[in-house]
């Protein structure tokens, strides 16, 4: 049973724009490093910005597993 904070359907949004994000890097030659830091960059601004580090339920987790649910493309490109 998942907490109630955690949404699946949130992260798979979080992965899709992690997704097309690195793919625009990509798309303009940025290095794989490059992507996976912008990437990540994106997410952490994110979430401060709508207050998952600190005042959303489940903070601050939530906006950790957010910023995590952004990396799984650009980690798995660079590695590919």
């Amino acid at each position: 049973m998942l907490p109630p904070w955690i949404r699946p359907l949130g992260l798979v949004e979080h992965v899709i724009v992690g997704g097309l994000l690195t793919a625009l890097l990509a798309a303009l030659g940025t290095p794989a490093l490059a992507r996976v830091v912008a990437v990540a960059a994106v997410g952490v601004a994110h979430e401060l910005g709508d207050g998952d580090f600190t005042r959303a339920q489940g903070a601050p987790w939530n906006g950790i597993l957010d910023t995590l649910a952004f990396l799984p493309v650009p980690l798995l490109w660079w590695l590919l």
